[in-house]
């Protein structure tokens, strides 16, 4: 069987990835659920997710006309003047005019006329107007826009890719917990058995049945097992804690266990399973890579965009005077189309496009570094499962043979025809295979689980 999987999984054409993935438990199920709610990490990746699309949703506001309301009210005193010399002009002709009338017998008609200094600063003046401005031409913001859209669906994949991530982080902290479980469980069964053998080789030592070295191997065999269980029982705790912190929950509150039946089931689905030929076209951040790619050749070309000219619509109306007032005389409206075109800037612009063209080769390059990487940890995590599943089906057989020599060993220690020592032997052997059989057990799971990460194979929830 070991072989066939072997063939599959080197060997087998491409085919749908939905053909295989990862069985998971269904409690198990319900803490990824969780995870991917109350996961503080993930909250925060969701609001990076949201700064973008507000960042794009502000890049996309400056197509958009804008439209101000601005008012001004000033009081100014002295300042410059405009010097208008109407008596000097006008007098010396009034004059004559004054006389003519004279002698004609009439009053004189035309006044003398000072010299006028007009300011050009008014004491009081108002202006109050709305102004709307609209772009005509201006290239860089639609690639500015292009860029933040694809920034944004690259924040997008990346979180995706974290809750993939996340997804894995608690599929093997659960099966790291039940692993550890499992050997609290095993190991204090184990105890009681080794406390058995010396409270037995004690009685027969007092009635020099036994010499004291029996004791003494019973009483050593008895603290390694204690001391495994101790070290069992902190790996416990520590795996609990870890998956607690993953949840975002007290790090103390129980988990809990998947039967039994349950994860045997779930192994022979396993173990049973044809696996297609694997790829990493799946992984959200080869998608995320690819929008950050995307965005940075939209910004080469808005910084490339900007050596060309713009031009803008704006127009202006409202009232404007000494006093906030309407109708002829006050209301005013203007209306103006800008262009610009700036001839020189200190190279600043070009620079700015250097820069850019220097990001996007960046990111091409990491690109291809992170497909490389990809590739490598798809190749490992096929080879862990291999080696796990091996393993498993050795641990199997090993428990069941470890198991069936202790029976036998058993029954002929109790008739009293092998001695003390080669039942405690027998007896270490099956903890030892019981060990090792959860143990293998639960890394085929988390194997497993690291497989269809690493081909991003199962749907996210």
């Amino acid at each position: 069987m070991l072989l066939l999987l072997l063939c599959f999984l080197s060997g087998l054409p491409a085919r749908a990835m939905d053909a295989w993935a990862a069985p998971v438990p269904t409690v198990a199920q319900r803490y990824v659920d969780e995870a991917l709610r109350q996961n503080l990490a993930l909250q925060a990746q969701a609001l990076d997710l949201a700064e973008a699309r507000a960042r794009l949703a502000e890049v996309s506001g400056a197509l958009q006309p804008r439209l101000d309301l601005v008012a001004r009210y000033s009081m100014a005193d002295g300042g410059r003047t405009i010097d208008i010399p109407v008596g000097d002009l006008l007098n010396g002709v009034y004059r004559t005019l004054n006389e003519y009338l004279l002698t004609q017998g009439r009053a004189p008609a035309f006044p003398q006329l000072e010299n006028q200094a007009i300011p050009l600063l008014r004491a009081r003046e108002q202006e109050t107007k709305l102004r709307l401005v609209q772009p005509l031409y201006r290239p860089e913001l639609t690639r500015g826009i292009a860029a933040a859209r694809a920034a944004a669906e690259s924040r997008d994949a990346q979180l995706a890719a974290y809750r993939r991530e996340l997804r894995l982080a608690v599929l093997t902290a659960y099966h790291t917990y039940l692993q550890a479980e499992t050997a609290v469980e095993i190991l204090d069964s184990a105890t009681a058995v080794t406390a058995e053998a010396v409270r037995t080789n004690r009685l027969l030592a007092e009635v020099d049945k036994v010499t004291e070295d029996r004791v003494l191997r019973a009483e050593a065999d008895e603290l390694a097992v204690r001391q495994q269980r101790v070290e069992a029982e902190r790996d416990r705790n520590a795996a609990r804690a870890y998956f607690n912190f993953l949840l975002n929950r007290p790090l103390a509150t129980e988990i809990e266990r998947a039967s039994e039946a349950e994860l045997q089931a779930l192994v022979q689905t396993l173990t049973g399973a044809e696996l297609p030929s694997l790829a990493t076209d799946r992984r959200e951040e080869l998608l995320a890579l690819q929008r950050r790619v995307q965005a940075t050749e939209a910004a080469e070309q808005s910084a490339a965009a900007k050596l060309r000219p713009t031009l803008a619509l704006a127009v202006e109306g409202g009232v404007q005077g000494t006093e906030y007032r309407t109708g002829g005389g006050n209301n005013f409206v203007q209306g103006s189309l800008v262009a610009e075109w700036n001839l020189w800037d200190g190279r600043q612009r070009r620079s700015e496009l250097e820069q850019a063209r220097i990001t996007r080769r960046r990111a091409e390059l990491e690109q291809d570094v992170v497909r490389q990487q990809l590739a490598l940890q798809l190749q490992r995590a096929q080879d862990d499962y291999r080696a796990a599943w091996a393993a498993y089906q050795s641990a199997e057989r090993r428990g069941a043979a470890a198991t069936r020599a202790f029976e036998i060993v058993a029954q002929r220690e109790r008739e009293g025809m092998v001695a003390q020592l080669s039942f405690l032997d027998a007896r270490n052997e099956r903890t030892r295979a019981d060990l090792n059989r959860a143990i293998t057990q639960h890394r085929l799971f988390i194997a497993a689980a690291a497989l269809d990460r690493a081909a991003a194979l199962s749907p996210l929830p």
